[in-house]
């Protein structure tokens, strides 16, 4: 009966170590490309779909160039950051990058993107007839209100590279994917809280679109 128990064991045991170093070696043989059907790029849509159906009012009567200009801002932050996001996931070699460089490579990412959404929407408003002070009030009440995030994002990064949980620089991106996903998810709060500080101020403009 032993022998028999014995033979089994001989045979289970290997199998069981062979599947957990084919599940390990799975694991950390996983690409950052895999997270092009991260569940960011879905929350950048959702969130622009959100802001779409936002309306604001003014003195109690719907002010459609409000309403308009806060899906415009929405419009293109979530249009360039999942652009970005996309190419950052292509970049050549990222897989392999020093720890120390991907991280500075991400920072890097992340204030470009924010840099080229604001370019992107200053052009529109400036061709759709907003004064140039305006634009700048408006894009400094939305970074005052977006301070917080910003600076928990940059603190997340550090934390993220720092720790000795992700030794991948897969586990590296995929914690910093989930942080810009719950970012992304409080971004119709920042519009909402931005657009209502305006009051009336462009209700009367001609705005296009």
């Amino acid at each position: 009966m032993k022998s028999i128990i014995l033979k089994i064991l001989e045979v289970i045991i290997p199998s069981f170590i062979s599947k957990l170093y084919v599940s390990h070696k799975k694991k950390n043989n996983r690409k950052i490309i895999d997270l092009n059907n991260h569940d960011v790029f879905s929350t950048l849509n959702r969130v622009r779909n959100e802001v779409s159906n936002m309306k604001f009012y003014t003195h109690g009567n719907y002010d459609r160039v409000k309403s308009r200009m806060c899906f415009d801002f929405t419009k293109h932050k979530t249009f360039v950051c999942a652009s970005r996001m996309k190419n950052l996931l292509n970049t050549r070699n990222i897989d392999n990058m020093n720890k120390n460089k991907l991280k500075l490579f991400v920072l890097d990412e992340q204030r470009l993107m924010h840099e080229e959404y604001i370019k992107s929407i200053i052009e529109e408003w400036k061709f759709k007839g907003i004064e140039s002070e305006d634009i700048d009030y408006i894009v400094h009440l939305f970074e005052k209100f977006r301070y917080d995030v910003v600076v928990s994002f940059e603190h997340r990064i550090n934390s993220i590279f720092g720790n000795s949980y992700n030794d991948t620089n897969f586990s590296l991106m995929l914690a910093v994917f989930e942080m810009w996903a719950m970012g992304i998810d409080l971004l119709p709060r920042d519009m909402q809280t931005t657009f209502e500080s305006l009051n009336g101020k462009f209700k009367n403009l001609k705005y296009i679109g």
